[in-house]
C-alpha cells in the first residue's frame, strides 16, 4: 500500500502555479489586477451585477469628480462577493497565476482587487500618502484647479468610450488606470512581457543551461537610486555590478539578475536594473544572453520579492541556491533581523530561506514560492 505522502503527491504537484511567465496582454491591467482580466475573458452573469454595471456608467456621465461615485463600497463589494461565491470557473486558472493564494480564491481575488482600486484612487485622485511618499505619491498637487480640469478630461473622455464599459468593473477599473497613466505611474506594466524584450535572450537559454556546472542558479544584484537628477546611474550600484561581474566570470551561476526600478529620484527616467545591465555589457563584457532585468522593484524586500517571482516564472531549478551580490552595507542589512521584520510588515512573509553569509558582499539563499502572491496595495510593482 503507497504511502499517504505518496498518494497526495499529484494533488500536491497540480496545486502548484505554473512554471511560465504570466500572460500579458495588457501588461499594467494584468500584472496590477489581474482577476479582474480573468472576468473580462469569463464574465460572471448575474443581474446584482448588471445593476453595479448601470450604476457606474450613469456616474461617468455626471460631470465633475467621479472619484466618490467609482469607488467600491462595502455593500457594492459584499454583492460581488456573494455572487462570486456561488462560481468556480475561474479558480484553477488564477490559482495558477500564483498571484492569489487565499481561499476562497476568487472571492478573496476580487476584494483585494476592489481594495486595490480604492487605494489608487486614494493616493493618486485625492492625494493621500502611499506607504513611501517620498518616491510613490501623486504627481501634482491634488488641490489645484488644473487637476480638477484633468479629471474632468478623464472623466469626460471614458463617458463615450465606445464598448459602453459593460462589465460590473469595467468603469471603476478603468478610471483607476487613467489616475496611474496620468500621474505617469505605469511602472508595474513596463517592459512587460519582458521574456519577450530585455529578457528574451536570457529566457531562451535557461533551458539549455547544464546546471550541475555552477554552485548557484543565479546571482541577483539589487538596485541602488541616486540622490541627484539626470545621474543614470550611483556609484553604489557601479560597484555593485563590478562585484556580480567578477562572481559570473568565475564561473559561480550562469545568470545575473540585476533588480530595481525607477524609483530615486522620485520620477527618475532612469531605471536601476536596465542601467546595470547597460553597464554590464559595456563595461564588463557580460553578454546580454546571461542578463536578467528585474525592473520594478522599489525597495530592498522587492528586489528579493521579485527575484524569487522570475526563478519561479523561468523555470529556474527552485530547489537550487541563489546568490546575493552587493555592497558590504546593504549585504550586512539584509542579513538583519530588522530587514526579516520590514519582509513580514511591508510584503506579510520572508520571500527567502537560509540565508547564509559567504563573504562580507555575498548572502547565499532559496526562494520562497510565496513570494508569487500580488500585492493589491502597490499598484506600482504588485
Amino acid at each position: 500500500m503507497r504511502s499517504l505522502s505518496l498518494l497526495l503527491l499529484p494533488v500536491l504537484l497540480l496545486a502548484q502555479p505554473a512554471r511560465r511567465p504570466l500572460e500579458l496582454r495588457s501588461p499594467l491591467q494584468d500584472k496590477i489586477f489581474s482577476v479582474l482580466s480573468a472576468l473580462e475573458r469569463a464574465p460572471a452573469k448575474d443581474p446584482r451585477l448588471d445593476e453595479i454595471a448601470a450604476r457606474k456608467r450613469a456616474a461617468l456621465q455626471q460631470p465633475g469628480n467621479p472619484i466618490e461615485a467609482m469607488r467600491w463600497t462595502p455593500e457594492e463589494i459584499a454583492t460581488v462577493s456573494a455572487v462570486l461565491a456561488g462560481t468556480h470557473h475561474l479558480d484553477a486558472e488564477l490559482r495558477a497565476t500564483g498571484l492569489y493564494q487565499k481561499e476562497p480564491v476568487l472571492v478573496s481575488a476580487w476584494e483585494g482587487a476592489a481594495t486595490g482600486i480604492n487605494r489608487i484612487y486614494d493616493v493618486y485622485g485625492l492625494g493621500k500618502p502611499p506607504r513611501y511618499p517620498a518616491i510613490d505619491a501623486v504627481s501634482f498637487d491634488v488641490k489645484s484647479p488644473n487637476y480638477a480640469r484633468m479629471l474632468e478630461v478623464i472623466r469626460a473622455v471614458m463617458s463615450e468610450e465606445p464598448d459602453g464599459h459593460p462589465l460590473f468593473f469595467h468603469a471603476p477599473l478603468r478610471f483607476a488606470l487613467e489616475l496611474l497613466r496620468a500621474n505617469w505611474r505605469d511602472e508595474a506594466g513596463r517592459f512587460e512581457p519582458m521574456e519577450r524584450g530585455e529578457n528574451q535572450a536570457a529566457f531562451a537559454r535557461i533551458g539549455s543551461t547544464d546546471w550541475s556546472r555552477y554552485r548557484y542558479s543565479a546571482i541577483v544584484v539589487p538596485g541602488s537610486g541616486t540622490d541627484r537628477p539626470g545621474q543614470a546611474m550611483s556609484p553604489w550600484a557601479k560597484a555593485r555590478v563590478t562585484l556580480a561581474a567578477r562572481r559570473f566570470k568565475a564561473g559561480l551561476a550562469p545568470f545575473l539578475i540585476v533588480s530595481g526600478g525607477y524609483v530615486h529620484p522620485a520620477q527618475t527616467p532612469f531605471c536601476e536594473a536596465l542601467e546595470m545591465k547597460k553597464a554590464l555589457l559595456a563595461e564588463h563584457g557580460i553578454p546580454a544572453a546571461a542578463i536578467l532585468i528585474e525592473p520594478h522593484a522599489r525597495h530592498t524586500t522587492t528586489n528579493l520579492r521579485n527575484a524569487a517571482r522570475l526563478l519561479w516564472r523561468y523555470n529556474f531549478p527552485w530547489e537550487k541556491t541563489a546568490l546575493i551580490t552587493t555592497d558590504q552595507g546593504q549585504s550586512a542589512y539584509i542579513e538583519a533581523p530588522t530587514f526579516a521584520q520590514r519582509c513580514l510588515t511591508e510584503i506579510g512573509y520572508l520571500p527567502y530561506e537560509g540565508l547564509q553569509r559567504i563573504s562580507q558582499f555575498d548572502l547565499e539563499f532559496r526562494p520562497r514560492a510565496e513570494s508569487l502572491r500580488a500585492d493589491p496595495l502597490e499598484p506600482l510593482d504588485p
